[in-house]
């Protein structure tokens, strides 16, 4: 199966939808009825229902994701010759996804997570599909589990009230990984390290800040100022964010001093170089934006000469660790620190910023509450 992406001339009731994806065959198989590059219907407007008119993607890479989980299973049954509407209830028909899932595990080498991801998309087009009439009975079932940890278990279930729960019988259970996170002495070896100066303030921003990869590649230009002589921190507005929320973070100072000094010489002879005119703070060395689907960012990552790899989303997971520890140290603090690094990490619930709160907990060693400190000092 194969994914192109279409035009503007894509629309629904007049308003044009570029870069949907489409599925389309890549076999002629006359036995199931298709023909190569015709495209997937069902494929196509469970996509349209699910992420357009359900509104489950907010953004075009989670569309592309939903997309790619039905493009590697129908892949999979047009490999093996594998009518997808045949499911006949009891009988080894109904093992297609279970069979599917240990392919994927086996023969892909894919984790828990990734093919528990792909599953639970599959089983919405299950869903969408008896609904719509094109199939009469579910390649899974239905199961009773119990959960001690209550009703924000991992497992996608309907509550049923108490500690029993119903789950989806294809989906794996998985134990919660270990969040890893950098210590400061390797927060301090991988700044050091770093030579280039746009490279180094990007990583500082996602240290010093916790924000996403996404947004640091569109980090506004506009929100960068001159902080105030007796400025400790600068809050700002970034929207550019995972499901385009708008939300506040805090800079201290001297990062956004250091960003000032960037914007107005070395990106302002870059810009001036290329004769890009861009709305976003960072660009690369030739003057040009960073791509948000390519690789240039975390290859010039992997440049650097360490031992250490990094990750950004492990510096998410360090600034939220070390930030929590610090607040919590505060004891004077009027605020609440998980409430403050919810909305600076931009999490829609409480329940996802209290696993760092879990992990501070269970840590043996004492972190730095001077995390922010720590950082300016190295730079």
């Amino acid at each position: 199966m194969h994914i192109i992406v279409s035009t503007d001339k894509l629309k629904l009731k007049g308003v044009s939808y570029p870069d949907f994806p489409l599925l389309t065959w890549s076999y002629t198989n006359v036995n199931l009825g298709i023909s190569s590059g015709d495209p997937f219907f069902e494929g196509i407007k469970f996509l349209l229902y699910y992420c357009v008119k359900r509104g489950r993607a907010k953004s075009k890479k989670t569309l592309s994701t939903y997309a790619s989980h039905l493009s590697h299973f129908f892949s999979f049954c047009e490999d093996n010759q594998i009518n997808w509407r045949c499911i006949v209830e009891n009988s080894e028909d109904e093992m297609l996804l279970s069979v599917y899932r240990d392919v994927s595990m086996n023969d892909f080498k894919l984790s828990q997570n990734t093919v528990n991801q792909r599953l639970r998309t599959l089983i919405q087009f299950y869903k969408y599909a008896q609904y719509k009439g094109w199939i009469e009975s579910l390649p899974y079932g239905l199961e009773s589990v119990n959960n001690s940890r209550g009703k924000h278990g991992f497992l996608a279930h309907a509550d049923r009230g108490g500690n029993q729960q119903v789950s989806y019988d294809v989906l794996m259970k998985q134990q919660p990984s270990q969040i890893k996170f950098y210590t400061i002495d390797e927060v301090k070896q991988i700044v050091t390290a770093i030579k280039n100066t746009t490279l180094k303030l990007m990583v500082r921003v996602l240290f010093q800040t916790g924000i996403r990869r996404k947004e640091l590649l569109r980090f506004p230009l506009d929100v960068v100022k001159r902080p105030a002589s007796n400025q400790k921190t600068c809050r700002v507005n970034i929207n550019r964010t995972k499901g385009e929320k708008h939300r506040e973070i805090d800079i201290p100072a001297k990062l956004m001093r250091d960003l000032w000094d960037y914007s107005i010489e070395l990106r302002h002879q870059q810009s001036e170089r290329s004769g890009v005119n861009s709305q976003y703070l960072f660009l690369t060395t030739e003057g040009e934006e960073w791509s948000l689907y390519g690789g240039g960012f975390n290859k010039a990552l992997e440049q650097v000469k360490l031992q250490i790899k990094i990750s950004p989303h492990k510096c998410r997971h360090t600034y939220a660790t070390h930030s929590l520890k610090a607040l919590q140290a505060k004891k004077n603090s009027k605020f609440e620190p998980l409430m403050y690094l919810r909305d600076r990490l931009g999490h829609s619930s409480i329940n996802t910023t209290m696993i760092y709160l879990h992990l501070v907990n269970e840590l043996m060693d004492d972190l730095t509450t001077e995390y922010q400190d720590e950082i300016d000092a190295i730079t």
